[in-house]
């Protein structure tokens, strides 16, 4: 076998530089892999930079050079990351770099697939420079958690489908928190793949989702759903007449042995009682929420006892001016949580999140950052309760089997920005303590320099795909032990679709590319096709919303929609009814009737941004389908 190269120096036993032959230049790649024989071992290496430069002839004379017709002698430098040499099952960087002029040879696969292993069972591709090596990650190794990080429309979520669809071959319970609705999708392709389950969660009825999940005012904390309602932390006399409602509702729940007088609608009636400065008695409980239990013979119950002093405290709210008005404004919140419909009673049951071979999807589209950010936290939080009883056989709710949890945008969820969000909390208990008890992380960002680093210390496991900001990969080199100064290098290089994967989870020694194979599960997300927005007459839009709506839209208003058209989610139409989100809006427009409603700008009068951009979507989407 003739020498791809000669070694002509080295930066120490890990890299080293070759001179390709002229006979193989054109045929080295990024990537391949190669080998040099030195002490009597292989020493497995791979390309990681390729620069062309003049042989002999120096910057000022190359001008002269090309001028004279004189044909240039071309040399080809080629970088190479030393991999290691085989000792035992283990590999191990050489003692010492080889002599100047040391033949290199093409690695073949089957020498490529001794030394790396790659035996696993999450089989998400095969090697960037060998197409016919199989890269399967060691499924064990999840335990360690895993991040996927890459810049925007590199192939993250591709990626982490791919890890989904092989769990879930392997029969694992997967939950995925979904910000912005992009693994929806999924649920119409699961089909394809035998025998696994999936099933997408809504948090409202506009949303898309085959069940809704509810968080239950029986155990939430008052003050974190005062914080979801927009409450301010210094406004003490409205979360203390807030507190107080949710309390008498819950102990009336408990002192009755009925959870379903916990819900918000009681907690509204409650405080307008209190704001109108009628005192409440527990006789009155009947009237304001419209039960038929009796109010009498419960002395022993200490849920009841409970309830009396709740009570009397309302009352002294509602004896003095200053606690009338709390309770009045605390009402205005308690309603906006109504409208979300996201809480009830009781929490949705955890076995319906949670099965064997499944997938749940928490669609979390078009909720404010908060509420998302509450829904997570209960969820997480139950789930980890639910393995750690499982594990210490402790009393309370119990899932038998280990949980993947897959977290898009984590970086939203546990900031790195100093702020500490509600699923910071639990994210960062379970990535330390998280594999004791059998849940496991992905998570998944563009952005790792905003993520929390002591969460991200805690991964082991990297997919990384491109990065262009310096600042996310100065990130990358800080939290990971195995990133180093020339993985960094790669990383820019790569192709949209390949990934640096790195951590046990391909062996721990040697960080591999990855060609990431075709996938089966759909998912949402993609770029925005500017051909179906842009080219277009914008009166020509503009136009037709006016005529949709039977009124001139003002240009300003038209311009402010434009803006908005990629934070539209959820749409859907029904007969002369539009619904959908408009960047966390809930907007409905009734074309027949030529009426609308926005949830942020309640302007019945004049149509917003929202309304606008809702229609604005409508008539681009059909103006596509009459171009098609």
């Amino acid at each position: 076998m003739e020498p791809v190269g000669y070694v002509i120096g080295n930066n120490g036993v890990d890299e080293l530089t070759m001179i390709a032959n002229p006979r193989y230049a054109d045929g080295v790649k990024l990537f391949d892999y190669v080998y040099y024989e030195h002490g009597g071992s292989k020493i497995l290496a791979q390309v990681t930079g390729i620069n062309r430069e003049l042989y002999r002839v120096s910057d000022s004379l190359a001008p002269v050079v090309f001028n004279d017709g004189v044909k240039p002698v071309e040399t080809v430098l080629v970088k190479l990351l030393i991999i290691g040499k085989k000792a035992g099952d283990l590999l191990k960087l050489p003692e010492a770099p080889p002599p100047v002029s040391t033949p290199v040879y093409r690695a073949d696969p089957e020498l490529v697939k001794s030394y790396l292993g790659l035996r696993g069972r999450l089989c998400i591709g095969y090697l960037a420079s060998m197409q016919d090596v199989k890269v399967c990650l060691n499924e064990k190794a999840i335990s360690r958690h895993m991040a996927i990080i890459g810049a925007t429309g590199n192939g993250k979520t591709w990626l982490s489908v791919l890890v989904i669809e092989e769990l879930l071959k392997l029969g694992a319970t997967v939950l995925i928190l979904d910000p912005h609705g992009e693994y929806v999708k999924a649920k119409e392709t699961v089909s394809k793949m035998d025998g696994v389950g999936l099933t997408v969660f809504k948090l409202s009825k506009q949303h898309t989702g085959d069940l809704t999940y509810r968080v239950g005012l029986m155990v939430a904390d008052p003050d974190h759903i005062a914080s979801v309602s927009g409450i301010d932390d210094k406004a003490i006399r409205i979360r203390e007449a807030f507190s107080l409602a949710h309390r008498c509702v819950k102990l009336a729940a408990k002192a009755y042995s009925d959870p379903k007088l916990a819900t918000l609608r009681n907690m509204e009636r409650i405080l307008a009682q209190v704001a109108s400065g009628r005192r409440i008695q527990v006789g009155m409980l009947q009237n304001l929420f419209g039960t038929k239990y009796p109010t009498g013979n419960l002395n022993d119950n200490k849920y009841f006892r409970k309830l009396t002093v709740v009570l009397s405290e309302l009352n002294d709210l509602a004896s003095e001016s200053a606690g009338r008005h709390a309770a009045l404004a605390a009402k205005r919140y308690v309603r906006k949580l109504r409208r979300l419909g996201v809480y009830s009673p009781l929490s949705t049951r955890l076995l319906k999140l949670l099965k064997a071979r499944h997938a749940s999807i928490i669609n979390l589209a078009g909720l404010d950052d908060s509420v998302q950010d509450h829904v997570a936290y209960s969820i997480l939080s139950r789930v980890l309760k639910a393995r750690i009883n499982y594990v210490r056989r402790l009393p309370g709710p119990k899932y038998p089997y280990p949980v993947v949890i897959i977290v898009e945008e984590a970086h939203r969820f546990a900031p790195g920005n100093g702020k500490r969000t509600l699923t910071y909390s639990v994210l960062s208990r379970i990535a330390m303590e998280g594999r004791k008890f059998g849940v496991f992380l992905v998570l998944i960002t563009q952005r790792p320099s905003k993520i929390d680093q002591d969460i991200l210390s805690q991964v082991q496991n990297y997919a990384l795909l491109r990065i262009v900001n310096p600042k996310d990969r100065e990130a990358l080199l800080e939290a990971g032990e195995l990133m180093n100064s020339n993985l960094d290098k790669i990383l820019a290089s790569l192709n949209i679709g390949e990934s640096l994967i790195m951590g046990p989870i391909v062996g721990g020694q040697v960080p591999i590319i990855v060609k990431l194979r075709n996938r089966v599960l759909e998912y949402g997300g993609g770029d925005i096709n500017l051909d179906k927005y842009w080219g277009v007459k914008s009166e020509d839009y503009e136009n037709e919303v006016g005529r949709m709506m039977g009124l001139r839209i003002p240009k300003l208003t038209i311009e402010r929609a434009k803006l908005l058209l990629d934070k539209i989610s959820d749409e859907s139409l029904n007969g002369s009814v539009i619904r959908g989100y408009v960047n966390g809006a809930r907007v409905e427009v009734d074309l027949k009737n030529e009426v609308w409603s926005c949830s942020k700008c309640r302007n019945s009068m004049k149509p917003c941004e929202h309304v606008v951009a809702l229609l604005l979507k409508k008539a681009m989407n059909e103006a596509e389908l009459m171009r098609k």
